[in-house]
């Protein structure tokens, strides 16, 4: 398969996303799948793109997860409209349908692809000015740089704002404001214009790159080996939150938008005990943890 279909070459959104292991594909207009780490997995994925092509990351997937297929999109989509990155079982939620009151990530088994696709089409239709989607962010327990120490390896969070402080030191008073708070824009996911997703994409991936040079691999289990990937979801808090965007794209306000999951199996294979957590987390509706609980949903 090429570089992503009839839309590259010109103004059209290229939304990518992500793929490891077989799951039912969604294509379309906008719509792009997209194999991750595929320089290293023993077998291809049919009928969508690889992260293995032109200037690519793609062997180093299992420390920089889902950013493989970024950074192949970065490099290598030569399309000037919008560009994104949303992963198979986590989407985002163009409509509006799940508001504020519900949580960042909802489950959503009953998903209708076709649907999914008109909606996505009728968003990107027209041309755009300077735009900048992200999930809605998530309010966690702890501030986010605590909750990365007791979750990862703190030393690697130390790494990573050394990182900044000498190299984007432009950048260094939003992380350090996002990490004393708890909101947490989470997944690595998004929907940028090109000048945006350019900039942002030099930024994010010369922090990494530095920081990956300065930490060793050894003593990280199949987890933590994500640590990239978790990095970088603060970065992407600080800087859709933070000034430095703002200074960059005067008048851009980033738009904030709800995540569905269509993971079938998560509530299917859920007790009882954990539907009732997540109907009063609000991230699943009470008649879908009904069915769930009673064996209508198949995982």
């Amino acid at each position: 398969m090429d570089s992503g279909g009839r839309d590259d070459e010109g103004g059209g959104a290229r939304i990518l996303i992500a793929y490891h292991a077989p799951h039912p594909v969604l294509a379309g207009p906008c719509l792009m799948p997209i194999h991750v780490g595929r320089a290293g997995a023993g077998t291809v994925l049919p009928d969508m793109a690889g992260d293995d092509t032109g200037d690519n990351i793609s062997a180093l997937n299992p420390e920089y997860c889902e950013l493989t297929a970024h950074y192949w999109a970065w490099k290598n989509l030569p399309c000037t409209g919008p560009v994104g990155l949303m992963h198979y079982r986590r989407l985002f939620d163009f409509t509006g349908r799940l508001n504020a009151h519900f949580h960042a990530e909802r489950y959503l088994p009953d998903f209708d692809a076709a649907a999914y696709r008109t909606d996505v089409a009728a968003r990107f239709a027209r041309p755009a000015g300077p735009l900048l989607i992200v999930p809605r962010p998530a309010r966690l327990s702890l501030p986010l740089g605590l909750h990365y120490r007791v979750f990862h390896h703190g030393h690697d969070l130390a790494v990573l704002r050394a990182v900044v402080a000498e190299r984007h030191p432009h950048f260094r008073p939003d992380l350090d404001r996002a990490l004393r708070s708890n909101r947490f824009v989470m997944g690595n996911m998004c929907v940028m214009s090109r000048p945006v997703f350019d900039h942002y994409s030099a930024l994010l991936f010369d922090i990494l790159a530095e920081t990956r040079a300065r930490l060793k691999m050894h003593e990280r289990d199949g987890y933590q080996r994500r640590y990239l990937g978790f990095l970088a979801e603060r970065i992407m808090t600080a800087y859709a939150l933070g000034n430095h965007l703002r200074r960059s794209f005067p008048g851009l306000v980033p738009e904030f938008r709800g995540i569905v999951n269509i993971d079938r199996r998560i509530p299917a294979r859920a007790g009882a005990l954990r539907l009732a957590r997540l109907c009063l987390q609000r991230r699943i509706a009470p008649g879908d943890a009904w069915r769930a609980a009673t064996g209508r949903i198949e995982g």
